[in-house]
C-alpha cells in the first residue's frame, strides 16, 4: 500500500544495556537454537500476536497460558518423549523460530504522537486481508486518473503574447518567405542553394516551436 514505508535495518541489531534478554530474542540478535529454556520466551510472542493469527498458524485454539499452548502444539504435531510427556523446549525453539522468520503474522503499531488519541486507520480494525484486492486496484486506478488529470494541460489557457525576440524571428521569417516568392522560375537557385534556403526556414520555424512552448509554459506558471 502507498501509505506504509518499509525501512530495513542492518543485519545486525547490537544490543544496548536497557534491552531485557527477552528483547534481545524477539529481534534476533541471538540464535534460538542456543537459547537455554526457550519455553520461558514463548508468552511473549503470544503477547506480541494477535490470538487469530496464531490460531489461524497452527490450527489450534482454546489455550489458557504459554504452557498449555506449548503441550497442546506439541501433542498436535506428535512431538513426545518417553513416557507420553510433550518436548516443550523443542516446540517452543520452533515457535520462536516461526515468530523470527515471519511465519506468524505479527506487528508493532506506530508511536501516537502527542496530543493524539488515535490508533491506526479509520474504518479499518487491523485484520489481515481486510481490503481486497480489487477494491485495492480501484482505488490505484482512481488516483493513478486524478494524478494524469492534474497533468493534462486546460484547452482554454490565455495567450499572453509574443516576447520581443519572438516577434522579430517570425518578422525574420516572413521576410524570408516573401523573398523567395519573388524569385521567377527562371532566376531560381540551383538545387545546392535551394536546399539550403529550406534548411534554414526549417530551423527558424524550430526556432518558433521551441519560443512558443516557453511561452506557454510560462503562462501556465503565472496563472498558478
Amino acid at each position: 500500500m502507498k501509505r506504509i514505508y518499509l525501512i530495513d535495518c542492518p543485519g545486525v541489531v547490537p544490543p544496548s544495556l536497557s534491552n531485557t534478554p527477552e528483547d534481545i530474542l524477539l529481534r534476533g540478535v541471538v540464535r534460538v537454537e542456543n537459547v537455554e529454556h526457550p519455553a520461558q520466551y514463548v508468552q511473549a510472542v503470544l503477547d506480541k500476536c494477535q490470538q487469530r493469527h496464531i490460531e489461524r498458524t497452527y490450527e489450534m485454539r482454546n489455550w489458557k497460558d504459554a504452557n498449555d499452548f506449548l503441550e497442546i502444539l506439541a501433542r498436535k504435531g506428535g512431538r513426545l518423549l518417553k513416557g507420553g510427556e510433550a518436548d516443550v523446549d523443542a516446540v517452543a525453539k520452533m515457535v520462536l523460530n516461526d515468530f523470527l522468520r515471519g511465519k506468524i503474522p505479527w506487528f508493532t503499531p506506530p508511536p501516537i504522537s502527542e496530543g493524539s488519541s488515535e490508533v491506526g486507520i479509520e474504518g479499518r480494525g487491523g485484520a489481515l486481508g481486510e481490503m481486497p484486492s480489487k477494491k485495492r486496484k480501484r482505488q490505484d486506478e482512481a488516483e493513478a486518473e486524478e494524478t494524469a488529470g492534474d497533468e493534462v494541460p486546460e484547452d482554454n489557457d490565455e495567450f499572453e503574447g509574443f516576447s520581443d525576440e519572438d516577434a522579430g524571428e517570425t518578422s525574420s521569417l516572413e521576410d524570408d518567405n516573401a523573398e523567395d516568392e519573388d524569385v521567377d522560375e527562371d532566376e531560381a537557385p540551383e538545387n545546392d542553394t535551394a536546399t539550403l534556403v529550406e534548411e534554414e526556414s526549417e530551423d527558424d520555424a524550430d526556432a518558433i516551436i521551441a519560443a512558443l512552448k516557453q511561452v506557454r509554459k510560462a503562462a501556465k506558471v503565472q496563472k498558478k
